[in-house]
Formats: C-alpha cells, sequence, structure tokens
C-alpha cells in the first residue's frame, strides 16, 4: 500500500483507530476534531508485547513526538509539522506486526483492524492473569 501518510491530508472531523483484531484493543488513533486541529491516542507495545508507552486519551502533539521501545526501534515517529510523514511500527501485546510504515509505504499484516469511524479511546485492556 502506497500513500503518503501525514496529519495535513485529514479532513477535519475524521479519525482512523489501529485495532488489534484478536483482542479488539485499540492501538493507535490518529484524529482531526472540527476546526482541523490533529490528536492522537496510543497504547504501544514492543516487538515482544511488552508495553511501551501510552497517551492520557486524545491529545494533540504541536512539538511533535516520539516514542521507541527499550532497543531503540521506532515505534512512532509524529512530526511537528502536519505535512510530514508519520512513521509506526505498531506491535500487539503478544508481539505481532500489526501494521508499518516509513510514512511512504505502509504494511498492513493480518491482526489490524482498521476503523474510519470515531470511536471512543478506550483504556487498554487487563493483562491476563497468570496461570
Amino acid at each position: 500500500m502506497e500513500g503518503d501518510v501525514k496529519f495535513g491530508n485529514r479532513r477535519p472531523g475524521t479519525s482512523t483507530t489501529f485495532v488489534d483484531a484478536l483482542t479488539q484493543e485499540s492501538i493507535l488513533q490518529m484524529a482531526s476534531d472540527e476546526s482541523g486541529l490533529h490528536l492522537m491516542a496510543f497504547h504501544l507495545y514492543d516487538s515482544r508485547g511488552s508495553f511501551v508507552a501510552e497517551s492520557d486519551g486524545l491529545k494533540h502533539y504541536p512539538d511533535g513526538l516520539t516514542i521507541r521501545s527499550n532497543s531503540g526501534e521506532k515505534l512512532l515517529v509524529v512530526p511537528p509539522d502536519s505535512n510530514k510523514r508519520i512513521q509506526y511500527r505498531l506491535y500487539n501485546r503478544t508481539g505481532n506486526l500489526l501494521t508499518s510504515s516509513n510514512g511512504i509505504r505502509t504494511m498492513i499484516y493480518q491482526l489490524l483492524r482498521m476503523e474510519g469511524v470515531a470511536r471512543d479511546w478506550a483504556p487498554p485492556l487487563p493483562e491476563p492473569a497468570a496461570k
């Protein structure tokens, strides 16, 4: 799949949510409010399924945002300029890669579901109990 991944391409009042199809957990949401302000919410895991970072609901990041795993892998890069490319590598809680994008080329894998309708950002699901 090709096409620039930028906030500048979003119409006001729209959103896209990246969802783990197995657990229905929201991993990343990119939205633009009615006035065109760009917002983001996330709950990120690394390639081992370890929790890395989360937002507290949808937020605006005017200075941009970079989140890396403990091993240094870039999980989310949002530049301050909304016309620059967003990069991401989204894993689920078991370490499966759901999707990745360098801002130009996007790869979508089997366990990703995308929703183009507004979704209330929900807190992450509780971790399964140890057996």
